[in-house]
């Protein structure tokens, strides 16, 4: 490594952060805010196929914005919505995927702090 590592929080999968941002703040700054710009319309689209009970848009939805969460080291949450993703496939009603759900959404809301707190020292 030839590169300074960016201080991460450490409730974040840091080892893969600096994998991916090898000391460039100004990429992971970039993609952090990318992040904190759009979860919250994506959260807002995932609800919206939630509460219509459709499974297979539902299922689309959580496949689509899987992958964000290990950019900005919620690695393990990208992990829950393959969790939820497989649910889908194996369910007919969005209703026995609900628990799964709620506790996907309230892990996410937990972290978005700590995403706001990056941005902030990734500024400095």
């Amino acid at each position: 490594m030839n590169y300074t590592a960016i201080d991460f929080d450490t409730r974040l999968d840091t080892k893969l952060l600096d994998e991916l941002y090898e000391g460039d703040k100004d990429h992971a700054l970039t993609v952090f805010k990318g992040f904190l710009g759009s979860i919250h319309t994506q959260l807002d689209e995932l609800d919206k196929n939630f509460r219509s009970g459709d499974l297979v848009a539902f299922r689309q939805k959580i496949h689509k914005i899987k992958p964000i969460f290990s950019f900005v080291g919620l690695s393990w949450l990208t992990e829950k919505a393959e969790l939820i993703e497989s649910q889908c496939e194996e369910q007919r009603e969005i209703n026995s995927i609900e628990n799964s759900y709620q506790e996907f959404i309230k892990n996410i809301e937990e972290f978005i702090p700590v995403i706001e707190n990056e941005i902030e020292k990734l500024n400095h």
